[in-house]
């Protein structure tokens, strides 16, 4: 009787191995789904790109070379925060007020 008793441990062994085996099998075979990389977009913000110019006298000028100006009169556009612009044609003048603090500035164009 003895020899049974080890004869169906030997056999319930073997089987718990070939279970772990498999188990092990499974799991070198199931690879986490890679994603592709996700694509970049050539536009930073969701806003359209705009050109706008104003023309008066047989003259043309474009907004942003006067949006442009208005920064380098200030010093660059990272302290500002809010830019009003009033533009009169007739005399070549812009009108602005950064930050809300009117002080009377303008650029020629």
């Amino acid at each position: 009787m003895a020899k049974k008793a080890t004869t169906k441990k030997t056999e319930e062994t073997k089987v718990t191995e070939a279970v772990k085996a498999e188990v092990k099998a499974e799991a070198v075979v199931e690879e986490p789904v890679k994603k592709a990389p996700a694509k970049k977009t050539a536009c930073k913000t969701s806003e359209p790109v705009i050109k706008c110019t104003i023309e008066f006298n047989d003259k043309n000028t474009a907004v942003r070379d006067i949006v442009d100006s208005i920064y380098a009169a200030e010093g660059g556009k990272d302290k500002i925060k809010t830019l009003d612009v009033y533009i009169q044609p007739e005399n070549n003048v812009a009108y602005y007020v950064v930050n809300g603090e009117a002080e009377g500035k303008s650029v020629q164009f």
